[in-house]
Parts: structure tokens; sequence; C-alpha cells
């Protein structure tokens, strides 16, 4: 028998407490308003209570100007949210279900307390019969200070090293709610999930769909554990059907005679395979679970659509110690990816048209992966659903951050429970490729010189290996795992040694020139990146005083990277003036990150040894100066683009022909072109390569034929005569092969002779773009379109426009059409343009002092 839609009709019966509660201030600093003291306030659930404060007027955005500092007093304070329901007596089993509570709550039905609960990340189930009464109900849930809760563990159990005077490892709660270097202070509390009551005679737990696949390919098992909840007398059975395009296979099992696990196994012959994306298609088949009475009554069911495939993490001896690398289907896949953070820090406000612009993004970004960072919560349904159909891998950690973590019964208690009910939600997820322990945690303790803060205290290394690894062997033993990242494959090595396993690069952005990316030669870099501001609408948006410059205290205030203002003068410095306008600082610090990221990311792809590039990071969750590659509005920053070039899955660049190039821009064995295929299929291109001078006029050239197989890169040496220049600061090189060019200049930009650029722009408008056509007159360097600013100056939102391409050099004549859409979809352009707003154009040789019209 297989399962239709009909026949899944569960007799479970949920009465949904979401939608309209009343929120009360219950007690906090004298720093709370008297309007909020005074009376219930409307709320919203899910939702957090900043969110309620903010429909209700009595909040201003915390975003703007100093607003964050005038709402702490909300994360001290407590907070009861309540409503009336009505209900009916139902038969068997009686519970209230809480997804989600934020975190430190006292749970009252009636007035009687039912739950109390201190961690945000586990979904609660209680019994409620004995509190409700037939008709007119109440539910109460009191949320008490997790700031507070946390510091008074903090000094009940000692101090725990930290990277923030900030007592988050003592609460399991998301760490950035406490600040972070990207993120605000926002200390949340609410009911920020789904909660009801549900009453049901016998019902599924959860199931776990393990998937093998026979290493040819030509077959695969679905080994489908089902987890039941049983009622005294039940009698019942459980069936799994699988719907694939050739058919569906069905399978049939008693359950136990007590709650616990049934395993129902299907065999597939010739599966359709899930692969990531840029490596085939990514088909998704839907699995329908149903737990039946004698009588053939469907007492609760599940459906989720999966993915058949197969994935593993291979180490291999080499030179340099060991390569790391991810494959699926036996496939050696070369990642290239985003670290993703919470995209906001009041997550119910997270949208779903919101959330596939990002993941839209990551997908336009050039990414195969996603890693979702241990400082935040674990990823959603929808968030998961959408990487599986897009072919984004998710690397998952669990949830530590760069922290020392208390080893306490009660909390490793805690944290086996919000870890095992992940790894049992997440299971059904093909795109979930990679379990981590945690970030930075171990490096930490190696490292940070934390042991005289610890002394003998347990850290957390309990959790990362034995643990967590041992729940996944108990639950999912079919995704592979890593004890934290960085780390390290080789037997005593630090975890933070590159020349084995994923490794973290910070020492360029927090020390040295971007070009110093080429020290290195690692297996998998796991996290890199440069921080710049977002684009200027957005920075704006919330800066409401004063100019949009390092010295003003609103920009100050909206930078929180270490010394940040600091490192972005310096790596300013080797290429640009002081910059003496607002946009030439925006964009000239946007214009560096570029080509940092860029930089970074070629040079470890022309590697072979390196498996893997996961830039820190994709998103935002507030206008901020970060390492975001998309700001907080949307959009998408120079380094965005430059990435999508650097992740193209055929990708030419020049690098010095050996590892510290840094020293010598044109390597002491002088320069190569490096041909990067992630293709399924071998690269044949044919090259031209030109050694130029200011003017544009070609001094030499030479031409290669390559051959790039499928994984797998080729390379030339470029011919001495063509690769050395005569006077460095007046020339430079440019590689094409078709639509793929390469640029490289010798010295850094204010040591160059090019002129000031010049070009003439013309512009086509239709009623769904807006075509801007530049022909240079000069060399034009990094050319960009910046699409928010044509947006306001059409009066339309800064995020609604974006434009196809940035960043592109042009010799003198050539010309470049830039197309500009509204993201969605919509008629938007007038029919004529007469001209682009001033800095809406802008180029690395432009005019230091002004933008261009």
């Amino acid at each position: 028998m297989s399962l239709s839609a009909k026949t899944l009709t569960s007799a479970i019966h949920r009465l949904d407490l979401g939608g309209a509660w009343d929120l009360r201030f219950v007690a906090g600093p004298d720093e709370a308003p008297d309007a909020v003291r005074a009376s219930a306030l409307p709320a919203v659930v899910p939702g957090q209570v900043h969110t309620d404060l903010l429909r209700s007027g009595l909040l201003t955005d915390p975003d703007v100007g100093f607003g964050e500092q005038e709402q702490t007093w909300i994360g001290h304070s407590t907070w009861s949210y309540s409503r009336e329901f009505t209900w009916t007596p139902r038969p068997g089993r009686v519970q209230l279900v809480a997804d989600g509570l934020d975190t430190v709550a006292e749970v009252r039905v009636n007035g009687r307390v039912v739950a109390r609960t201190n961690d945000q990340h586990i979904g609660f189930r209680w019994d409620v019969a004995d509190a409700l009464e037939v008709g007119a109900n109440t539910i109460e849930v009191v949320f008490a200070s997790a700031w507070d809760a946390a510091y008074a563990r903090e000094h009940s159990h000692g101090p725990l090293p930290t990277p923030y005077d900030e007592p988050y490892p003592y609460l399991r709660k998301s760490a950035c709610n406490f600040g972070w270097d990207w993120g605000p202070h926002y200390v949340t509390a609410g009911i920020w999930k789904p909660i009801a009551i549900e009453a049901w005679t016998s019902r599924i737990d959860h199931v776990r769909p393990l998937v093998t696949v026979e290493p040819n390919g030509r077959g695969a098992v679905v080994d489908v554990i089902v987890r039941t909840e049983l009622g005294a007398s039940a009698d019942v059975s459980v069936a799994a059907t699988l719907r694939t395009e050739r058919g569906e296979a069905v399978a049939h099992a008693d359950a136990p005679a007590h709650s616990g696990d049934t395993s129902l196994v299907l065999d597939l012959v010739d599966p359709e395979l899930w692969w990531p994306a840029g490596y085939g298609a990514h088909p998704l088949y839907t699995l329908d679970v149903a737990l039946t009475d004698d009588d053939g009554v469907v007492l609760d069911s599940w459906t989720k659509r999966i993915g058949i495939r197969d994935v593993r993490v291979d180490v291999a001896d080499d030179a340099a110690g060991q390569q790391w690398s991810i494959a699926v289907n036996g496939r050696r896949v070369r990642v290239r990816g985003y670290n993703w953070i919470p995209e906001d820090p009041f997550i119910a406000e997270v949208t779903s048209a919101r959330l596939d612009q990002r993941l839209d993004q990551a997908l336009g970004g050039g990414a195969n992966l996603l890693r979702v960072w241990g400082g935040g919560y674990f990823a959603t349904e929808e968030f998961l659903a959408g990487c599986d159909e897009r072919g984004l891998m998710v690397w998952h950690d669990f949830l530590f951050a760069c922290a020392a973590y208390d080893e306490s019964e009660d909390v490793a208690e805690l944290i086996a429970t919000e870890a095992s009910q992940a790894v049992a939600r997440l299971s059904s997820h093909p795109s979930v490729v990679l379990w981590c322990g945690g970030n930075e945690c171990v490096w930490g303790h190696q490292e940070w010189g934390w042991d005289d803060q610890l002394g003998d205290r347990a850290w957390g290394n309990g959790y990362y290996t034995r643990l967590l690894p041992g729940i996944l062997a108990d639950l999912d033993p079919t995704r592979p795992y890593i004890p934290n990242s960085p780390w390290s494959t080789l037997p005593g090595a630090l975890v933070s040694d590159a020349a084995s396993g994923p490794t973290h690069l910070w020492d360029v952005w927090n020390n040295r020139d971007y070009t110093h990316y080429r020290d290195s030669s690692p297996a998998f870099v796991s996290e890199m990146g440069w921080c710049a501001p977002p684009a200027i609408t957005t920075l704006r948006s919330v800066v409401t005083e004063g100019p949009l410059a390092p010295s003003n205290p609103q920009v100050v205030h909206h930078m929180r990277a270490s010394d940040g203002m600091h490192k972005l003068a310096q790596g300013l410095k080797p290429y640009f003036a002081t910059p003496q306008t607002e946009q030439d600082w925006v964009f000239r610090t946007q214009l560096v990150q570029a080509r940092a990221v860029q930089t970074g990311t070629e040079w470890l792809r022309s590697l072979d040894r390196c498996a893997g590039v996961v830039i820190w990071q994709l998103n935002d969750c507030w206008p901020v100066l970060s390492w975001s590659a998309v700001d907080a509005a949307g959009i998408e920053k120079p380094s965005w683009y430059a990435l999508r070039r650097a992740f193209a899955p055929h990708l030419l660049t020049i690098q010095p022909v050996i590892p510290g190039g840094a020293q010598d821009p044109t390597g002491p064995d002088g320069l190569e072109i490096v041909a990067v295929n992630d293709g399924l299929a071998p690269w044949t291109l044919d090259v031209e390569v030109t050694r130029r001078d200011s003017s544009g006029a070609v001094l030499a050239r030479e031409t290669h034929a390559l051959v790039a197989p499928a994984d797998a890169n080729a390379r030339v040496v470029i011919d001495p005569a063509v690769a050395r220049p005569g006077v460095a600061e007046d020339e430079f090189l440019v590689v094409q092969a078709g639509e793929h060019r390469a640029v490289w200049m010798f010295v850094p930009d204010r040591r160059r002779t090019l002129p000031q650029a010049r070009w003439t722009v013309t512009t086509d408008a239709a009623a769904d773009r807006l075509i801007v056509i530049v022909e240079a007159h000069t060399v034009v360097v990094d050319l960009c379109l910046c699409a928010d600013l044509v947006a306001v100056d059409l009066g339309l939102p800064a995020a609604s426009l974006v434009v196809d391409e940035q960043l592109v050099t042009l010799l003198p004549g050539e010309r470049h059409a830039f197309e500009l859409r509204s993201r969605d979809g919509g008629a938007v352009f007038p029919s004529v343009v007469a001209a682009l707003p001033a800095g809406a154009l802008r180029a690395a040789n432009d005019a230091d002092s002004a933008a261009r019209t």
C-alpha cells in the first residue's frame, strides 16, 4: 500500500497558539519608559520583545545612530507574554508544544507552572491535560533576563575565556545576541518559534532517512528510521513511501510495542543522484511516512523531500602534509563557499522572500556551499529546503563559538538534547554534508592564552571529542564530522596548522597587505575575509549626523571589528591616497575588500592541493562595516562581484610561479597563467598574453593553448620577455581567452602612471531594464556602477535595483554595457534617463577628490 496525500491526513488535533498575545513589562532597570510599564502591549507570536516594542512605537529603530545603546534595558528586564484560548477536551495525551522559547522562561497554564526552560535551541513538550479547563483558558510565558541569568552563572561557576566581556558561554542562547565583531548587542526574549497544544494517541517524534549509495552509484538504500511515541494500548504500524520519477518504493513494519525506533528499508535501483551546484542536478523525492492503527486510520504522518547522495571527507598524504576534501557521490567537490551568520538579530523577522534572495545571492555569487556558523542558531527548515533545491551544500557547526564552555552535568544534558534534536531534524536534508563541533574553540584553547584563566577546569573539549560524535554515531552516521574549525588531521599538530584540514586565514586582514594571501598553501580554508563598509545608501540610513567618514562617531559605532578603522586605513595605504570625500572613502575601502578576497581566492584556487575556500561572510544582520559580500539591505558589495568571478567554475588567473610571491610581485621564477577547471569536462582555451603601457599600447605578446582536465588546473609560465616590465609603474599584463580576462598590475595604484580614467556614457532605457554603455577613452581600472545611487535618483528604494556586473577593466576604445534591472522584475524605468547621478560610476583610477558624473 502506498501512501497518498489524502491518506496522510493526521488524527492529531493541533490548536495553534500563534498570533496575537499581550506583552507586559514585569520588572527591570529604571531606563524602562513609563509607557512600557503602564499597560499591556500587543504582541505577535512567533516574535520577540524588541519587535513588539518597535511595532508599538515604544522603541525607535536601534540600528540607527546610537540607538543600540538606548535599548540595553530590554535585555535586563523580565517580560510576560499571555493570551486566552478556548479548549475542548480531546482523547489521548494532551501536550503544550513550544518549538522555541528565548530563553529563561516559566510557562503557566491557568496560573499553574507547567515548565521552566533555559535553552533557546530546544523544542519542548509538556503534558498539560490536568492544567486545562473546558472552555476559556489562559497561558502565560514569563521571560527572565537572559543576560542576568548568564552573568549569575558566570559568577557561581567561575569565569571562562571569551573574546568579549560578555557571559554568553554560560547560557544556551545565540552567542551573537551578546554582540559580535559584526553584530549588535541585542539580548532578546520571546516566543520565537511556533507554539501550540496537541492532542494525540500515538505520534511520530521524528524521521531520519539515512541514505547509503553503492560505490558505482547504480543503487541506493534509504534506511527510514521512524521514532514513535505510542499510547498505552497502541497497536500500530508504520509505512514509508518514496515517490520517484520511476515510481514508488514502499516499506512497512509494525511499530515496537513501546516508544522507540522502527527501521524501514527502501531499496532503489539506478536512483537519480543529488549533486552540488555545478556538478549535476539536485533532484528531490517525496518521502511519506504514516503511523496507522489496525483500522487503517492515520494517527500521524510526516512528509519531506529528500535527496539520494553519498558524502564523505577524504584525507590523503601529500608533500606539504595532508589534503582534505569533501566528496559527494565519490567525486571530489572543490568547495566555493560563504559563511552564513544569522540573517537578523530578531530571527522571526526573516521573511521567505528575504531568505530566498540571500540563497540566490549565494548561488549567484558562485557558491556551492554555505557554512552555518556556530554562534547563531540551528538552520531552519526553510533555509535547508532552499539549499536542497539549489544544490547548496551545508557545513553546519554545532552551537559553540570562540570561547570555553561549561561542561557541568546540567549543561551537558541541555547540549545533548539540543544536538540530538538538531541532528534528527537535519538528517532528511541532502544539502547537509558536514557537521562541525564548533568554531575556533580548540584553537582558542591551544593558542589564545586560556590556561591561566581555566586552570584544570573543563573547557568544552568533551563536547567536541565525545558527546557530539557519539550523538552522530547513534542518530546519523552517514555524514562526516570534524571536532572544530580550524582543525588539523596531522597527529600532534596545532589545529591552526594549514598543512592539513580546514584552516582560518585571519593574519592577513589583521596584520598584512592582502597580497600576502599568496604566502600560504593550505589544504582547505573555512574562514578568510576582508572588511569594508556597506553600500553608501545603507550606511547613510543609520548614520544620521555627519559625514560617512572614519572620524564620525556614528560610523565608528557601526564598525565592530577589533581596531577596524585602523585596519581599513592600513589596507588603503599601499593603493590610494587618503580619501577626501565620503564617496571616495566608501568606494575605495570597498574596492580594497573586493581585490583582497579576489586575490586570496584566486591564489588558493590556483593551488592544486587546496580543495576549498569558504569566505567570511555572505550576509549581514544589521547595517555595519563588516566582511560581508551582501549588506543588510540586500545590496551586493563590489566584493560579491569579485568573488563571483573568482568562484567561477572556469577561472583564468595570473599568479606568481611559487608561493612567496607577495615579496616579489613578479615572482622569483616569474608569472604563470593558471586555468582552473571545476567543470565536468576538459576545458580547452586559446590564451593571448599582452604587456601594455599606460596608453594601452601593446609592448609584447605571446599565445598559448591550454587544456585543463576536469577537476584540475592547467598552467603555463609566461615568457619572461613578456612577463617582465621595462617600466613597472607604466606597464601591466592582460591575459585574454574568449570572454575570460585577467589583468596583472606590476605595482600598486599609488605608484602607477596610468592617466586619470576618462569615458563616455550613453543609456538605453526600456520598461524592464536600463542599459548603461561606457566607452573608455583611457585605460579604466575596476569600473563600477552603483545601482543603489541610480535607484535613489529615480525615486526608488535603494536596494530595488541590481546591476549585472562590476569591477570592469577596459582598454582605450573598448565598451561595456552595464544592465540594471529591478530585483522583483517589475517595470520601473522611465523612457528616458538623461544622466546618471553623481558618483554612480566609479573606477580605481578616477579622480581622488570627487565622483565622476
